[in-house]
């Protein structure tokens, strides 16, 4: 896979302007930046049991890594094919000093961009309630009934690409 060349910095309204990066590229490439920044948000922070973090879903995703000015990973996202057509988000994380700085929507919108270019007409993901807000923000609606993933509220949302 070829690398897209890095985002530009954010938006001068991002809170605190601080500027960052992302970077798209397989988990040979990525692996070890994203993996330390699902490692403090999902198992660190929201207790989330190491062993149903990782599976193979990720050698076959696009990633996208988040970088601070120093090269610290600050975020991470996965885009995998769901079905031909249909883009599935995932394991979307941000470093808690980072939200709302932008990141997690810069990370998002490459994942989306990624899934346009390889012609797929429609992303899925599985949101946690708590951010179903931000997902709403960026176009996409709750599909189905919430449910529990990991001891944790979610629900499906959906948009067209």
């Amino acid at each position: 896979m070829t690398q897209p060349p890095a985002a530009t910095n954010p938006p001068p309204d991002t809170p605190g302007g601080a500027p960052f990066t992302v970077r798209l590229g397989t988990w040979d490439v990525l692996k070890a930046d994203a993996s330390p920044v699902r490692v403090a948000v999902f198992v660190e922070e929201q207790r989330i049991p190491m062993e149903m973090e990782w599976d193979e879903a990720d050698a076959t995703a696009v990633h996208a890594v988040a970088h601070d000015a120093s090269g610290r990973a600050i975020g991470t996202g996965r885009l995998l094919a769901l079905a031909p057509g249909v883009a599935r988000i995932g394991r979307m994380a941000v470093r808690a000093e980072w939200r709302g700085a932008g990141v997690g929507r810069a990370l998002l919108l490459a994942l989306l961009q990624s899934a346009r270019e390889r012609g797929d007409r429609e992303a899925v993901l599985s949101a946690q309630r708590s951010a179903e807000a931000f997902y709403l923000r960026e176009g996409f609606v709750a599909r189905g009934e919430p449910y529990d993933e990991v001891g944790i509220p979610h629900i499906d949302m959906v948009r067209g690409l």
